[in-house]
This record gives structure tokens, C-alpha cells and sequence, in this order.
């Protein structure tokens, strides 16, 4: 089944998450209520992609400085740890029913900072967020709404020579994913081959969160991480196997903009009980899986081009039959100001590659801009026009199209 195509008008009020006071001779984080600054210091607004010192300072843990890190007691205030963000949808859809939607989408609360000279935290929590159903087992609470806790980890550096190492254990995102198109982007969607599945089976894709820990070496302009997780069928649950999966990732950036290239592998072992989840029921097979990234953003002060190739290989019987998947997408971004710019993204997402006929692609064009920006809060427009195509298997299916407006 396809996922939904959204032409999102999406307005999102966020007060910015403030973090501790900078030296004089340092840039300004633009999560600072204390200096007063606004969110393009670490955003090239509208289209949101990280700037350098963005970057940096996600590295460092949401902090200003890694290891060894000054850190002040009196910024330790409620206001400057805390960002509140509401995000509102409407909607038409091809091959919907009903195909035109308003939708209060989420709210959420955003925290995090430095603890001490060395610890620092991120939690990002859902008070509310539309399912997307109108009715069914997804609609909890009479509303469609749900609650979630996205994404918390605690975070750890430790200095290593004119680098640090990073140690984060929680609930988490690998950070590679993170800033090549899961977070940070222009687009409301993410891309298909970070954000779909390939195997309806197995509910791991790229952006899955998960429990677990992970070490990151920073010895720029290198990076090298690895990383312990569960291996979860949903948000916040644990697996159901005593299997752990693990992943790896390196990056090289190339340029005073951190442009640069990455490489990303994931293996795990997914368990399919004849009950979904249910470790008491039978085991209907084991799924041995894994998936490969290739990674690459060229990053200037305006604009970028960010992509991403994905290739992996699942289970799918008992037999041990395994099949081959891959998907790509492309994106490039301008800022024409800081109020306005402009995106085009190309996605393809193909569960079988041995095969033909059964592949995804869509094509994206977008605009965004900000209607106002201050250092507590600011408010931002998002406008998409998708088409999404669906090839099937099926003997006598046609190509389904979506296209949204």
C-alpha cells in the first residue's frame, strides 16, 4: 500500500530550544534565548538545512563546545531547555477517500542541552499527533491522536586529542540519518528510501528510533560511529528476540561547509511469529536482513544538494529465500532570502530488484518560507506538490498514480 501523498500547507509556531551562553569570540547558536539570536545561525532558512555551525552543534551534543566544554550553572533555566511546536496540515489527495483534508497534525515538546561540562540530553515528546485515520484500531483517545516519545538519549564527551569521543545511550536515531534527510529538512515528507518500508513483514526502515547505545569519534574532518539497538516493531517497544541489531557509519567531509560523504550499514534479525510481535506464538520464520548506505550532501551558504543510495537483502520464507532491494532519491534546495525558497526532490523506492514492475518513484516540488522569526519564537509556511507512482506485480494492475495539490 502506498503511503500518503500530502501537498502540506504546514504552519509551525517553535519557540527555540536554548542551550548555554557563548563566549564573545564564538558564533551564536541559534537556539539561544539568552543572546537573543535567531534560528539561521544553525539553519539557512527557509528550507531549514544545517548550517556548518548547525551541524557542529548537533555533533556536540546540542551544546556549543564538545569536550572540554565551559559550562555555566546560572543558564540553567527552564526557558532555555524547553521549545514547544505545533504543526497544522490541509491536505487534497488523489485516490483518497476523503481525499481533501485540514488536520491539526501535532504538538510536541523539544528539550535538551549541556547538563554538566561533559553530559548533555535531547528528548523530543508528542503530546498529540494525528494517526492520519478516520477511523479503525489507529484511532486512541476518540480522536486520532496519539501520544510518543520520539526520540531521548543522554549524551557523554570525552575528550581524545584535538577531537572527542561520543557516547549516547537511549532512545536514538543514528546521527547520519539524522543530517542526510531524516532531520533538518526542507521537504515535510522524508524520502521513501529513509522513511518506507521494504518488506511488509519488517517494520525496519533508516529512520527507525531505537533503544540502545551507540560511540561516535569526531577527529575532523572525520567521523566514525557504531551502535547496539533492540531492534524494535514500534516506537518505544521492545523487540521481540534477545537478538541485538548493530549498525556502523563514517563520514568524511570535504569543505569549510561540511560538504561531504558518508557510508552507512545496518544488519539485523527480525522475528515472524505466526501472531505479529507475539513472542509465545510460533515462529514462522527468521528474517536475516541488512542495509547498505551510500551518502553525499554538497552543502553552500544558500543552497545544497543532498542524496542518498540505498541497497539491502531480506528474508521472506521459511526456505530461506532472500530478495534484494534498493532506492535512491535527490534533492536540491535555494534560499532566494531568508522568507522564501525553493525544492525539487526525485525519489525511487524498489523492494525487489530482481524484478521488474513493482517499483516507487515521486517526484517533488516545493516552496517555504518563514511569516515571522525571533529569538523565542517563529512561525513557518511549507507548500508541496507531489506525484507519486506505484507499479504492482499484480497480473492485470495498472500503474496506480498519486498526485496531491
Amino acid at each position: 500500500m502506498s503511503s500518503k501523498m500530502i501537498v502540506v500547507f504546514c504552519l509551525m509556531l517553535a519557540g527555540a530550544i536554548l542551550l548555554i551562553a557563548p563566549q564573545e569570540s564564538q558564533a551564536v547558536p541559534a537556539w539561544s534565548r539568552l543572546t537573543g539570536s535567531t534560528c539561521n545561525s544553525c539553519h539557512a532558512t527557509p528550507t531549514w538545512q544545517l548550517t556548518p555551525f548547525g551541524l557542529s552543534f548537533l555533533r556536540n551534543g546540542h551544546r556549543l563546545e564538545a569536550a572540554p566544554a565551559k559550562f555555566d550553572l546560572d543558564s540553567q533555566k527552564w526557558d532555555n531547555y524547553l521549545s514547544l511546536v505545533w504543526k497544522f496540515r490541509a491536505y487534497d489527495e488523489e485516490d483518497q477517500n476523503p481525499a481533501s483534508q485540514l488536520e491539526q497534525h501535532s504538538f510536541s515538546i523539544y528539550t535538551g542541552g549541556a547538563l554538566s561540562d561533559r553530559f548533555s540530553f535531547f528528548t523530543e515528546m508528542y503530546l498529540s499527533e494525528n494517526t492520519g485515520s478516520t477511523s479503525g484500531a489507529n484511532v486512541v483517545q476518540s480522536d486520532g491522536a496519539r501520544k510518543k516519545l520520539a526520540e531521548a538519549f543522554l549524551q557523554y564527551n570525552q575528550p581524545i586529542g584535538k577531537g572527542f569521543l561520543a557516547v549516547r545511550a537511549g532512545e536514538i536515531l543514528p546521527e547520519i540519518i539524522h543530517v542526510f534527510g531524516a532531520g533538518s529538512r526542507s521537504a515535510e515528507q522524508r524520502a521513501l528510501v529513509l522513511n518506507d518500508l521494504v518488506n511488509s513483514s519488517n517494520p525496519y526502515k533508516p529512520f527507525n528510533r531505537q533503544q540502545g547505545f551507540d560511540a561516535k569519534l569526531n577527529m575532523e574532518p572525520v567521523e566514525i560511529a557504531a551502535g547496539v539497538v533492540n531492534g524494535s516493531d514500534f516506537t518505544n517497544s521492545i523487540d521481540s528476540n534477545n537478538h541485538k541489531d548493530w549498525y556502523a557509519s563514517a563520514l568524511l567531509a570535504f569543505d569549510k561547509n561540511e560538504s561531504a560523504l558518508g557510508l552507512y550499514h545496518y544488519e539485523g534479525k527480525y522475528t515472524k511469529y505466526l501472531t505479529v510481535g507475539d513472542p509465545t506464538a510460533a515462529i514462522e520464520y527468521v528474517n536475516d536482513f541488512t542495509r547498505d548506505g551510500v551518502l553525499f550532501r554538497f552543502l553552500r551558504s544558500n543552497w545544497r544538494v543532498v542524496g542518498a543510495y540505498f541497497m539491502g537483502e531480506e528474508t521472506t520464507d521459511a526456505a530461506g529465500t532472500t530478495i534484494d532491494n534498493e532506492g535512491y532519491y535527490g534533492l536540491v534546495d535555494f534560499n532566494f532570502s531568508d522568507k522564501f525558497g525553493v525544492y525539487v526532490r526525485y525519489d525511487m523506492l524498489d523492494p525487489n530488484s530482481d524484478v521488474s514492475g513493482n517499483e516507487t518513484t515521486q517526484y517533488m516540488f516545493g516552496l517555504n518560507g518563514l511569516f515571522y522569526m525571533t529569538a523565542k519564537s517563529g512561525a513557518r509556511w511549507n507548500l508541496e506538490l507531489t506525484n507519486k507512482e506505484v507499479e504492482s506485480l499484480t497480473a492485470g494492475a495498472d500503474t496506480k498514480r498519486t498526485r496531491a495539490l
